[in-house]
């Protein structure tokens, strides 16, 4: 694979998420409550997972402390966060492996529609729209410079097979055309629930699950709050967090 340009973070930190140690580049991608939501969200099933897009490999972790017995796969074209993922896999007792990948191709180590489940917290910004960070692994983290669209539809596409299961986050702004597009994609959006900051905020964030070749029929969710107030978490959220993090 070639490597992308720019300059790359050299450290790593440590950092707490419960009872889960995690390592991660000191700077690019950092996860947040967007994975463990991810984690609680993604249903329950047996057979191999792929994380599209793992950056450290947070959500593959709590996927794995949820009770998902793998193995896992996952996809990562950052070399430093690929590597801190391999550790965090190691450190956790996550069976399964990391893969140095750009997605905007197939790997040839992923047989097509042998997934049961594929799973994504994917870079958000257009490129485009909104200031473009001068760090080449951060920018890719939250612009689609390395991970387009087209392609992670595409891509979860060819590791599902009939009746295999996405899920994924999504910001609810851009939230129609991704629904037309895995449905172009035989990826048939089955659950949706909106992520709310507060009960009186807009939705910040969408979790969606698509069943390849699934029929029409979309279940819209009750909205998910995290913050009761202040900064406390809701007790949904909080139970989340127990039962994923230890916390």
């Amino acid at each position: 694979m070639a490597e992308p340009e720019g300059k790359e973070p050299a450290t790593t930190t440590e950092d707490r998420l419960g009872r889960h140690t995690l390592e991660q580049p000191k700077d690019g991608y950092r996860f947040s409550i967007d994975s463990v939501l991810l984690a609680a969200f993604a249903p329950r099933v047996e057979g191999p997972v792929a994380d599209l897009g793992a950056g450290c490999g947070v959500l593959c972790v709590l996927l794995a402390a949820k009770g998902l017995p793998g193995p896992f796969s996952a996809l990562e074209i950052d070399r430093l966060a690929a590597r801190c993922c391999g550790r965090n896999f190691a450190r956790a007792g996550v069976a399964g492996r990391v893969l140095l990948h750009d997605l905007s191709r197939a790997h040839a180590e992923l047989p097509k529609g042998s997934f049961a489940l594929v799973v994504s917290n994917p870079p958000f910004g257009r490129p485009g729209h909104g200031r473009l960070s001068p760090q080449l692994s951060r920018a890719r983290a939250r612009h689609e410079l390395a991970l387009a669209a087209a392609d992670l539809w595409l891509r979860a596409a060819e590791l599902l097979p009939a009746g295999g299961r996405l899920a994924l986050c999504w910001p609810p702004s851009r939230l129609p055309r991704a629904l037309a597009s895995l449905e172009a994609n035989r990826l048939a959006p089955k659950r949706l629930r909106l992520v709310h900051g507060r009960a009186d905020l807009p939705a910040k964030l969408a979790l969606i699950e698509a069943v390849k070749d699934g029929g029409e029929q979309l279940t819209v969710e009750p909205p998910l709050v995290v913050f009761a107030r202040e900064r406390e978490y809701t007790p949904e959220v909080a139970a989340i967090y127990r039962e994923l993090c230890g916390l």
